[in-house]
């Protein structure tokens, strides 16, 4: 025989099941249902297979590539509609969409190594460059830190391009005597 115990209840009440039904036919997340009525998200999923209701979300894919094509990040989208990420980038790629810049698909090897070749002549500060080469920012900057051998670059516009606080491949060490104590 089970235990009375009044937070445990076996079964949900019409009411319960009723709000259930309209929150997922809303779009309302199983977590939120369950805090709302304050059950656990299992019970809101065994009611949901019930009364025949999907158990997951639905994904607005047609709003997700419409969001996409004005310009928008999948972060960003993700937030505004309150999607997981990875769903947002999943639809992104099961549609075969590509922004126009390039951003998040691999770099071109050619343009990759024009962009090493101009940061060895230290043409441009690394940002530019990697706007005039397709290179994403971030890399840019960690190509640009192994080229030229040194761990960070200066902030900002600084004189010369691409220059360090640190010194950066070749620099004199210094012998016994000098520069010091020693006399």
């Amino acid at each position: 025989m089970r235990k009375q115990n009044p937070k445990i209840r076996w079964h949900l009440s019409a009411k319960e099941k009723q709000t259930i039904r309209r929150m997922t036919k809303r779009g309302i997340r199983q977590s939120v249902i369950a805090r709302t009525l304050g059950i656990t998200a299992p019970s809101v999923s065994r009611a949901q297979k019930q009364m025949g209701l999907p158990t997951r979300l639905v994904i607005p894919e047609k709003k997700i590539l419409a969001l996409f094509e004005e310009g928008w990040g999948g972060y960003k989208i993700s937030r505004h509609l309150k999607i997981p990420r990875n769903q947002v980038y999943g639809v992104a790629h099961k549609n075969n969409f590509r922004r126009e810049d390039g951003v998040g698909y691999p770099t071109d090897p050619v343009k990759q190594a024009a962009f090493v070749e101009a940061v060895k002549r230290k043409e441009n500060y690394s940002k530019r460059l990697a706007r005039q080469y397709g290179v994403g920012f971030c890399k840019a900057n960690r190509l640009a830190k192994q080229i030229l051998g040194i761990p960070r670059l200066r902030p900002g516009l600084s004189k010369p391009p691409l220059s360090s606080d640190f010194p950066q491949k070749h620099f004199r060490k210094k012998k016994i005597g000098e520069h010091g104590s020693g006399g």
